[in-house]
Formats: structure tokens, C-alpha cells, sequence
């Protein structure tokens, strides 16, 4: 649970970076405002979008009142609008912004993989499974690519050399 709830924290932190790419907040704010929000992307994602997202959002703000469907419009929506209204040359680091925000969320994909290989692995007929078995198990099962190619006999004969009782004679 403390995992989940860290990575809903983190998932909101990156969806308040990039509020103002909805049709709701383009169409209701300020122009002002849209521009402190653009530059602060600018500041925490400077490898990718340069300052010109600034005047770029500008620009779309009044171009979004014609071309989004509705104020409901998400990331997406004002992406597929760019392309379709070919305004690619004039918007790119708009564009580059959208692209990030629908690529982010999917980070936690790991996280949610592991419950479910969990769910997978902890059956009705598991139940009595102990904590360590079931976390060992859920390793196995979700790093698969890497035990598939485990050679099991230097395992056996490692283990063996382990556990094996020296006999006096």
C-alpha cells in the first residue's frame, strides 16, 4: 500500500506539471497564468522543451476555442487537433509537452504488473503459501525471461555443495 500510495503521489505530482494541456484550463485561464505554467515545465523538463512552449501556448490558446471539440478536450485530444490541423511547425514543443504527459503514467506499469503476477500466483489452493515463498515466487514468475534461462543443474550442485553433511568414517 505504501508503494501504491507513493506512486499515486508522484503520478499527481507529474499530472500538476501538466494541468494547462486540458481544453478546460486553455479555454478558462489567463493567458498569464498558462505562461507561468508553461515555464515552469520548462524549468523541470528543459532537456526536451525549450522556452519557445511559452509563446507557443500563447498562440494555442486562442487557436483551441476553434479547433478543440470541446472543453473537455485531454492531452490527447489537443495533440490529435495539432496534427490534424497541421500546426506541427508552429506548436512542437506543445507537442513535445503532450507526448510526455501521455507517456509518463506508464512508469507504474512495473507495479501493477507485480499484483497482478501476484494475483496469478496466489490461488485459492496457494492460500497457505508463506510471505517469503509468494514474494520468491513472484520474482520467478515476473522476471520469467531471466529464469528461463537458468541452467538448473549448477543450481542443484550448488545447493548440494551447501547442505551436504560431511560423514566421518
Amino acid at each position: 500500500m505504501t508503494q501504491m500510495k507513493w506512486r499515486f503521489e508522484k503520478l499527481s505530482n507529474i499530472a500538476d506539471d501538466f494541468q494547462f494541456l486540458s481544453g478546460y484550463l486553455l479555454s478558462l485561464t489567463q493567458v498569464e497564468t498558462l505562461k507561468k505554467y508553461a515555464a515552469d515545465l520548462v524549468i523541470k523538463y528543459n532537456e526536451d522543451i525549450d522556452q519557445e512552449i511559452i509563446n507557443e501556448i500563447e498562440f494555442f490558446k486562442y487557436q483551441a476555442k476553434a479547433i478543440l471539440p470541446d472543453l473537455n478536450a485531454t492531452a490527447l485530444n489537443i495533440l490529435n487537433a495539432i496534427k490534424k490541423y497541421e500546426l506541427d511547425s508552429t506548436c512542437p514543443n506543445l507537442i513535445t509537452a503532450c507526448r510526455l504527459f501521455l507517456t509518463m503514467p506508464v512508469t507504474v506499469a512495473s507495479g501493477e504488473r507485480s499484483f497482478s503476477k501476484l494475483k496469478l500466483i496466489k490461488t485459492y489452493l496457494r492460500s497457505t503459501m508463506s510471505q517469503e515463498r509468494l514474494t520468491n515466487s513472484a520474482i520467478l514468475s515476473i522476471e520469467n525471461k531471466i529464469t528461463k534461462n537458468i541452467d538448473f543443474e549448477d543450481v542443484i550442485e550448488d545447493f548440494a555443495s551447501k547442505k551436504s553433511r560431511k560423514i566421518m568414517f
